[in-house]
């Protein structure tokens, strides 16, 4: 596998199988460096574990399923923020309009 996974309890569910499966779902999201794309990869990987091994709505599975949602989306927005358009800019997450007085 090519990325690195920290979380002791989830890594374990990791297979080269789940792993190929983010890399395609992480492709979906849109064209990313490659440190982006090793950034994004271990939470889009766990979301999948959480999704096929969840059983009823309040075990482990379900509540890191909720944090690593919410990790991929945080992520996601950098990874989009520092990825630069067809023109070869790049746009910031928080955007300040200025005003000449």
């Amino acid at each position: 596998m090519s990325a690195i996974y920290e979380d002791a309890y989830l890594k374990g569910f990791v297979t080269i199988d789940i792993e190929e499966r983010a890399e395609a779902e992480v492709a979906t999201y849109g064209t990313f460096a490659q440190e982006w794309i090793d950034r994004l990869l271990p939470p889009q990987a766990y979301i999948i574990v959480c999704l096929e091994n969840q059983a009823n709505p309040d075990d482990l599975f379900t509540a890191k399923l909720k944090t690593y949602q919410k990790e991929l989306d945080r992520l996601l927005a950098y990874a989009r923020s520092a990825t630069p358009d067809i023109e070869g800019y790049i746009s910031p997450i928080f955007g300040v309009p200025m005003e000449r007085g």
